[in-house]
């Protein structure tokens, strides 16, 4: 009975050592493949191995690291978790374990097991670096920077990996500026490097951002003038007879001021208070000197695709009038020289047809006051204006270049008849890049058909009709980033049945322009 007994020992040690054997023969020829980076061969010889030996902690470790290496971290993950829990643990297999975790959005035990590697000394630096990146991923961004920091300081072979992962949390905490400072750290640690490029493109990215949400801009011009016909005379007829010195040289100041609220930035909802000033000083016909003021609030609202806004604008217009004077040294020009006054509002629909398509839809609202008492009462100007219109603009050369289409339709009515009309207004705008990046090619026409409503009491009853086109050529030269210089050639042809409103004009202006 003892013999059957020794001899069925034997067996059953025969068959486990052939068992082992076969294990590890398996496990030698997968980690031959493994060498080889031949990880699909190597997966198959490390299965086999772990069904003839399930309880070893090194061939679980090298399955799951074969897994991993394949991006099937899914499948990779009981097979690491054998490989730290089994004896004897593998220590090297905790941190491909809480990557694997984490790239499998199981952050909850990857911080169990970044606690047990942090107790126990377990590659320290990368324990800090995965422990931010984990926390990072739950967006809690105190602990991952500090994580980051941490991995650093341990390793400084990983600052630029480390600042860069410090950028990325300081963005996501809407820490713009912090996040710019770490991606300037990145490309100082090393600028060949591809992360260093990718740093650039971040850092580039945000400038522009904090460029677009500036909640202060201004800007001022001046510019230089020749108007061929300042007055407006006409082509001919006995008033165009007794008009003389029609062109004069003139120099325009122009000044803007804006303020976006923060939160236009931060959410769909918008609002921009702006001041503007434009004034002429002629030097011959001073009593076309004028002045405009303007202050605007625009508030509105960011839909996915489309935006709504209202600017609502207040107008204020002084012009002397009178020769060999200048209004503003009179102590009360204010009263004295106030011209005109005009408050309007216009709710517009803008919808993002493609990446550089915009279409724009808008109807409008202005009532008109003049502080001078006409000649006549068919003459009186005040009124209301409606409009309405559509417009198309295409962007090109990554927003450099545009050019804008738009109709318009208008319908003013005054109180007084003679002024009274109906209007269908087409208009193109063209901004185009040429070759020399600096110099841009400026070009607009607009053409106006005006009908009158009712027959003009002061030429015989006669119905006005005018017909306007205009044509604008310019270029603008940038100098530098936020100086523009631009000269342009405006040509004003306005076509009438009525001799006196029958007027050609030409206007040369040279200009520079300060933006901030």
């Amino acid at each position: 009975m003892k013999r059957y007994i020794i001899f069925f020992v034997a067996v059953l040690v025969l068959l486990a050592f052939a068992g082992f054997a076969d294990a590890q023969s398996q496990f030698e020829m997968g980690m031959k493949e493994f060498r080889d980076e031949n990880y699909e061969e190597a997966l198959t010889y490390f299965l086999e191995a772990k069904k003839a030996e399930p309880t070893s902690s090194t061939v679980a470790f090298y399955t799951g690291l074969t897994y991993k290496i394949m991006e099937q971290y899914k499948e990779s993950v009981p097979h690491l978790r054998d490989a730290v829990t089994f004896t004897p643990r593998i220590k090297e297999a905790l941190v491909e374990l809480i990557d694997v975790l984490y790239q499998t959005d199981n952050t909850k035990e990857a911080k169990e097991w970044l606690d047990v590697g942090e107790k126990e000394g377990i590659q320290p630096a990368r324990i800090q670096f995965l422990k931010g990146l984990v926390f990072l991923k739950d967006k809690q961004f105190k602990e991952a920077i500090g994580g980051f920091e941490k991995a650093k300081e341990l390793d400084p072979s990983l600052t630029q990996l480390a600042e860069f992962q410090i950028a990325s949390a300081n963005m996501q905490a809407g820490q713009f500026k912090e996040a710019q400072n770490r991606f300037k750290t990145v490309i100082s640690v090393d600028p060949t490097t591809d992360m260093a490029t990718l740093a650039r493109d971040y850092d580039k990215a945000l400038a522009e951002k904090f460029e677009r949400e500036r909640p202060w801009r201004f800007s001022v011009g001046l510019t230089y003038k020749y108007d061929t016909n300042l007055v407006a005379k006409p082509t001919g007829g006995p008033v165009a007879d007794a008009i003389s010195n029609e062109s004069d040289y003139a120099l325009n100041m122009t000044a803007r001021i804006s303020y976006t609220f923060p939160f236009s930035f931060k959410t769909p909802y918008n609002m921009t208070i702006q001041y503007s000033i434009y004034a002429d000083r002629y030097f011959r016909r001073d009593d076309y000197n004028s002045m405009t003021n303007s202050l605007s609030f625009i508030p509105g609202y960011n839909f996915e695709k489309f935006s709504l806004s209202a600017p609502i604008t207040m107008y204020y217009n002084w012009l002397q009038r009178d020769k060999g004077t200048d209004f503003t040294q009179s102590m009360s020009w204010y009263s004295d020289t106030k011209y005109m006054r005009y408050y309007s509002v216009m709710p517009t629909l803008r919808y993002m047809l493609s990446q550089n398509g915009i279409a724009e839809f808008s109807i409008g609202y202005t009532e008109k006051y003049y502080f001078t008492a006409p000649l006549t009462a068919p003459e009186e100007r005040d009124g209301r204006l409606y409009n309405a219109s559509i417009g198309y603009t295409y962007f090109f050369y990554d927003g450099r270049g545009f050019v804008n289409l738009k109709y318009t339709y208008g319908q003013d009515n005054t109180v007084g008849d003679n002024w009274a009309n109906k209007e269908h207004r087409w208009g193109m705008n063209l901004l185009y890049p040429l070759w020399w990046k600096p110099l841009k090619l400026q070009v607009s026409g607009e053409a106006a058909f005006t009908k009158y409503v009712f027959p003009n009491a002061t030429f015989d009853g006669m119905t006005r009709r005018n017909d306007t086109y205009n044509a604008s050529f310019g270029l603008v030269y940038e100098l530098g980033k936020s100086i523009d210089i631009t000269g342009q050639y405006t040509y004003i042809r306005d076509k009438s049945n009525i001799s006196t409103y029958d007027y050609k004009r030409e206007i040369f202006s040279l200009g520079i322009e300060y933006r901030y």
